[in-house]
């Protein structure tokens, strides 16, 4: 019986056909070669699954597994669970990897056996140019015991993440029930149980940024933001990370208003003001307190250019970058 690979790469994919073979593609042309790749299918409805028929043809390291269309997270559960190796790699259907991607994370985690957590800094990218990267020149990398600053925040791209098969069980694997923000989620279970992480600071990945609704898309990662900062507030294990989770709720909650006003800013000015309210409301900070005061300055005293001042802070900070 032959030795399982060293990596086991996970792709969901659903109607991805003008995009999956320019990303299996980079990962047949990785330089480490001891992996499998497992492409489930989540109901694709255009060539998905023919495209990747003819990959696994060609390359027994690849396999396609199909199932009923549900979501994100069930093909990455059900992938993870056919997997074999002891590393799981992560990579959506519209990324793609860089040559050298598996093998300086494979080196890395030779070199740090205490590493169950590996990451890359990535590029964002159009689908033609590499337009910036994550970690910028002389930005520390978030590297070490991340559990705490995890829960601050989400520095890591899915598609450069590399997880030992053991800690991906030891919380069960992606929940389905978290709407979106599913891999931050995960991130945050893991380091409830530990993990040590370490990175490469050379961008190995480029991560696509498909144009769209740009409201539609903040607003869905600001309600998943409150949905695993409540979920985890409850769950955690330890006592020590819930007043780490309250302020990252409360943070959460009034960066949703503040979302939730900047279409307002043009179609309904006079609604932004209760929304910032309840910005500050939800986090007792100074600013939140000093927009709501300007928004609502009279109109005699200059307040048509102190609400315009807010106005424009709104949309910077909710800009979709």
């Amino acid at each position: 019986m032959p030795a399982p690979p060293s990596v086991s790469v996970v792709i969901p994919a659903f109607n991805a056909a003008s995009v999956i073979a320019e990303t299996l593609e980079s990962v047949r042309a990785q330089t480490f070669r001891d992996f499998e790749a497992i492409i489930v299918d989540d109901g694709s409805t255009d060539d998905t699954a023919a495209i990747v028929s003819r990959f696994c043809e060609a390359d027994p390291r690849f396999s396609l597994a199909q199932q009923p269309n549900s979501d994100v997270s069930a093909a990455r559960n059900n992938a993870i669970r056919r997997s074999q190796a002891g590393w799981i790699a992560f990579l959506d259907a519209d990324d793609v990897w860089l040559p050298q991607k598996l093998e300086r994370q494979v080196e890395l985690s030779r070199a740090d056996p205490r590493a169950n957590f590996l990451f890359t800094n990535l590029y964002f990218w159009d689908g033609q140019r590499d337009l910036y990267p994550t970690f910028r020149a002389g930005q520390p990398l978030p590297e070490g015991d991340i559990a705490r600053g995890l829960i601050e925040h989400d520095a890591y791209g899915l598609s450069t993440v590399m997880v030992r098969r053991e800690a991906l069980f030891a919380v069960n694997l992606f929940d389905t029930a978290v709407s979106h923000c599913e891999d931050w989620d995960l991130w945050l279970r893991l380091g409830d149980h530990g993990l040590w992480a370490r990175g490469i600071r050379e961008p190995l990945v480029r991560y696509r940024r498909w144009p769209g609704s740009r409201m539609q898309g903040l607003l869905k990662i600001a309600d998943g933001n409150v949905q695993i900062m409540e979920r985890n507030l409850h769950a955690t294990r330890h006592p020590e990370f819930r007043p780490l989770y309250r302020r990252a709720l409360a943070r959460a909650l009034a960066e949703r208003e503040v979302i939730r006003a900047r279409p307002l800013v043009e179609t309904d000015p006079a609604a932004v003001p209760p929304l910032i309210w309840r910005a500050w409301r939800h986090e007792r900070r100074l600013k939140w307190l000093r927009w709501y005061l300007r928004l609502v300055w009279p109109k005699f005293l200059g307040g048509n250019r102190t609400a315009q001042f807010v106005h424009r802070k709104i949309l910077e900070r909710t800009k979709y970058q």
